[in-house]
């Protein structure tokens, strides 16, 4: 059942009568110009309805009644009777639509009638509705135990990744790098045939690579021509490239980038002034099973370096420097496979933490012919690792899954200990 209560205006008009009827009983002792009857109280309103009543009319600045106005005095104006109806508790939903928009009346829920009960009673919170209604003056609050143990409040604060993202950014600037960004969807050309990456590569097939529909621009057509020529016999690399022919309908096709080396050769295409240390941290995309260390989405961090004299030993002395800053001091390196640098390195570090090797990052020095399409004549050393595997053993979670995606353990993050990070 809807019941109302009077607004604090209708309460007052109930008292203090509408101020159309008091503007008719100072017209009914003499007319007033319209300027005087201005200094009544609560004269817009007044007027508004006065004449909406037709009880008065104004001529020559002069306002006087009606016949209807002068009859009003001598009979019930009807909603004062409303009004007094409502204080006495009858309701008549008709009637409320005119209090209603002349916001005289206002609906009451059951919170505020509930609440209008606790009068005289002793209770335990103040609530919103206790405060509005004014019955705090009128009940007995109990009294609180302020030794109790309160509930569990849980603080907003960063996610755990979001904490070595900023590590890792404060790291590559504290040495000097600036930061790299690039789109997520990307063309296979920027992705995969601007590094010199083969177009029959196994990383190209549907099981390692998200491809979307549609196709994507190429860029400028000398940056093409020098990557096609490049593929198919070398170029000016003095290399006899892939001696297979390379097709552009396969460079557009669109794909979620499987690695952020894709805004690294964006950057080298834009034009670089040497010496230059580039980095970038991102999203990326592989069409991997899920297990503990792999997830189809993960972080990536990147970075190059591009100067006169680089070689192996500068790379490896860079990625010491590097991993030393989280605590990472003895590092150890294998040559492996890359097919856009050459010589290529896996490091691996020992966590005193956790008492094991760990894998770190995948490096090498770019090969010729991934730089000739770009004009850069100097050596370019560069890297990229994930960065979840690094949290992982940062905060010692077992598996990526703890720490990145839809199953992340909310009372993990939750209680995790935010200066983990700062003891590495």
């Amino acid at each position: 059942m809807i019941m109302y209560v009077l607004t604090e205006e209708g309460e007052k008009y109930l008292k203090n009568k509408l101020p159309e009827i008091n503007l008719i009983k100072e017209l009914s002792k003499k007319e007033l110009s319209v300027s005087d009857a201005k200094k009544l109280e609560n004269f817009n309103i007044a007027l508004q309805w006065a004449k909406k009543n037709q009880w008065i009319e104004i001529e020559t600045g002069m306002m006087k009644l009606t016949k209807s106005g002068k009859s009003i005095l001598e009979k019930k104006y009807e909603i004062e009777e409303y009004l007094k109806e409502i204080k006495l508790g009858k309701f008549d939903e008709d009637k409320m639509k005119i209090l209603l928009t002349r916001n005289l009346v206002r609906n009451v829920t059951e919170k505020e009638i509930e609440t209008k009960k606790l009068i005289g009673k002793e209770v335990l919170d103040l609530t919103p509705e206790i405060i509005k209604s004014g019955i705090w003056r009128d009940v007995k609050f109990k009294k609180y135990n302020v030794e109790f143990p309160g509930k569990k409040i849980y603080p907003g604060k960063k996610h755990p990744l979001n904490l070595v993202f900023e590590k890792i950014r404060e790291v590559f600037i504290e040495m000097g790098f600036d930061e790299m960004e690039g789109p997520l969807v990307e063309t296979a050309f920027w992705n995969m045939d601007s590094m010199f990456i083969p177009q029959d590569h196994p990383a190209r097939d549907i099981q390692d690579t998200f491809y979307l529909s549609g196709e994507g621009d190429l860029p400028d057509k000398n940056i093409v021509k020098d990557v096609k020529e490049v593929h198919e016999t070398g170029g000016n690399s003095g290399s006899k490239g892939w001696n297979m022919k390379w097709m552009p309908e396969i460079a557009k096709q669109l794909l979620l980038r499987t690695h952020t080396t894709s805004v690294t050769y964006r950057t080298l295409a834009g034009g670089i002034e040497t010496p230059c240390k580039r980095f970038c941290i991102g999203r990326v995309f592989r069409n991997e099973a899920s297990d503990a260390t792999h997830l189809p989405e993960f972080y990536q961090a990147e970075g190059f370096i591009a100067a006169e004299n680089l070689n192996v030993r500068t790379l490896m002395g860079f990625i010491k420097s590097f991993y030393s800053k989280f605590g990472l001091h003895e590092v150890k390196f294998k040559f492996t496979y890359n097919p856009y640098t050459e010589p290529s390195l896996e490091a691996f570090g020992y966590s005193e933490k956790i008492g094991e090797w760990i894998e770190l990052i995948n490096s090498g020095i770019f090969r010729p012919e991934s730089l000739a399409p770009y004009g850069i004549k100097v050596p370019v050393i560069a890297w990229g690792f994930g960065i979840e595997r690094l949290a992982m053993f940062i905060y010692g979670n077992k598996s990526i899954k703890e720490i990145l995606g839809h199953t992340c353990d909310l009372n993990y993050l939750r209680n995790y200990n935010l200066l983990k990070l700062e003891e590495w």
